[in-house]
């Protein structure tokens, strides 16, 4: 019996040293989130804790309990996060913006269980968790908050569900890895940029490629230092294999095909010549196209998870819309957009209806900025032009009036008190249709009476909203549900001159997206020029 009091006092005696250690690790990790939310998560130094707030909340409803560490072994292993952590580098990302460093340096301390620890312990504790949990959101929603850097960039965060994701740290079914990974976007876009970083960045097959001197174009027959520099150039990035070439200083047959299909892959015009523009997109060099794929992950990461069954993506930077349904593409056609100085923004929103023979309210500034000079030149442009022309009145009301009435050389920016409507037509501005995703932009899809244009290897033209290359097509497909609106009828109710305004009974999610990196169809790498130096400022921001 005396045995057992012993062998009982023994145990309450070790249980109690115990509670004493965790009930001190505890205060100390409570003290250290004190710390941490005065210096406003920049503490220790040279680390943010950026989510101190919600790792605040978290720690006080568990009674700052540590997460990570027991009495002398780690409770969780903080190994499987110290992985995805390293693995981030394969997403684009920094791993060393997760404490990297300071956690490994730490945690192989041999001593790190010892009493003179216990502060690095609680430390730790909040480092780790703080790790996992910026970790998941970058995964999510992207390193970089892309409205505060480029005004036109407009997009919704996906919610990051803090709580629910730090109770999967106390839950031992649930393996940290897959917490994490799971935030990551699951589209093929994206996983496709990640094997191509992989391939340029890590695999040693890409070199850095040499420049090239400017000079004239070069074309088949061309021979010299610059062809060298060309053949080099195009070797280093496997669309040429120098070893096969006879004379590695001359333009033949084998350099232009390699030339043309560099200038496919770049948006750049096919004729196997290298001009102005093939010369600035191939001195672009290796480092730089490296982020360029780092920062189109990035865009992918801004997107929602699920982008819909089916809905329209428009990509800004290749003059390009593509309508999916079930993740496949069932219809794209050129587009035109924005020039740089009035750029085509970055949103999504969801199409409800279009208008058949659109009136177009001319933007102020446009009327101010591009039709003024001409009205003052000759006022009769407004009637050649189909153009109505308003006056606004008291009550800021506005009533029609003749051009002959107003006195035109007296007019200007700041005097400038009218409206401009253009009536439907052949060469109304909008076409024959515009389609409607009411938005703070004033942004839409329509029609053009220019269609030249789309002939153009480039084509931002616009005034911001985006002009498709065969309207009639896309409105067949939304009004595929309603009996009375097949082509024919579509066709017909365009020849009368009159808007008529149509609401889809099925709406559609659209995307108008910048990217300038990504994989085709084909498989292949595909770039595109930053037409409004976008990627600058990200890449600014980001590295």
């Amino acid at each position: 019996m005396k045995k057992i009091l012993i062998v009982f006092l023994f145990m309450v005696l070790i249980f109690n040293l115990n509670v004493s250690a965790q009930s001190e690790l505890a205060m100390s990790i409570r003290n250290h989130l004190l710390v941490i939310e005065e210096y406003e998560g920049h503490f220790p130094e040279g680390e943010n804790v950026g989510f101190y707030q919600e790792l605040i909340e978290f720690y006080d409803q568990r009674h700052h309990r540590s997460i990570w560490f027991g009495e002398e072994k780690f409770k969780k292993d903080p190994k499987s996060l110290i992985k995805e952590i390293k693995n981030s580098y394969f997403e684009g990302l920094n791993p060393s913006d997760y404490h990297l460093a300071i956690i490994e340096s730490c945690i192989n301390e041999d001593s790190l269980f010892s009493e003179e620890h216990l502060d690095k312990r609680a430390l730790m504790d909040i480092l780790l968790t703080n790790a996992y949990l910026s970790l998941a959101s970058d995964y999510l929603n992207g390193k970089i908050d892309a409205e505060i850097i480029i005004d036109d960039y407009n997009y919704q965060a996906e919610s990051l569900e803090a709580q629910k994701l730090l109770s999967y740290l106390t839950n031992e079914k649930i393996e940290i890895s897959k917490a994490i990974n799971n935030q990551l976007p699951k589209t093929d876009n994206y996983e496709q940029l990640k094997e191509k970083l992989a391939y340029y960045r890590d695999s040693g097959k890409i070199e850095a490629w040499s420049k090239i001197e400017l000079g004239e174009s070069l074309g088949i027959g061309a021979a010299g230092i610059r062809v060298s520099q060309l053949i080099k150039n195009l070797d280093a990035r496997n669309y040429l294999n120098i070893e096969g070439l006879k004379y590695k200083d001359q333009f033949n047959q084998n350099v232009k095909w390699a030339v043309q299909q560099f200038q496919l892959d770049n948006g750049l015009k096919s004729d196997g010549v290298v001009g102005k523009k093939t010369f600035t997109a191939l001195n672009i060099p290796l480092e730089y196209r490296i982020k360029q794929l780092i920062i189109n992950m990035e865009r992918w990461r801004w997107l929602p998870e699920n982008l819909g069954s089916r809905y329209i993506y428009v990509n800004i930077a290749d003059y390009n819309l593509k309508l999916y349904e079930d993740n496949q593409v069932i219809m794209q056609m050129k587009t035109i957009v924005g020039k740089e100085q009035r750029s085509t923004p970055v949103f999504s929103d969801t199409i409800k209806y279009l208008v058949i023979n659109p009136y177009w309210y001319v933007p102020k500034s446009i009327a101010v900025e591009d039709k003024l000079p001409l009205i003052k030149e000759d006022y009769s442009y407004l009637k050649e032009n189909n153009y109505s022309l308003f006056q606004y009145t008291g009550n800021n009301k506005l009533e029609e009036i003749d051009p002959a009435e107003v006195n035109w050389p007296k007019i200007d920016e700041d005097n400038f008190n009218y409206l401009l409507r253009q009536n439907p037509g052949d060469n109304n501005a909008l076409g024959r249709i515009k389609f409607m995703f009411p938005n703070k932009f004033s942004i839409y899809l329509h029609d053009t009476p220019g269609r030249y244009l789309f002939s153009e290897n480039e084509r931002g033209f616009s005034s911001g909203c985006i002009r498709i290359e065969k309207p009639i097509d896309l409105a067949e497909y939304l009004l595929n549900d309603q009996e009375k609106w097949n082509r024919e009828n579509i066709e017909e109710e365009m020849e009368n001159d009159k808007e008529k305004t149509v609401y889809l009974k099925n709406p559609i999610k659209i995307y108008l997206q910048y990217n300038t990196a990504w994989i085709d169809s084909f498989g292949r790498l595909n770039f595109r020029e930053d037409i409004y130096k976008r990627d600058q400022k990200i890449i600014e921001e980001y590295f």
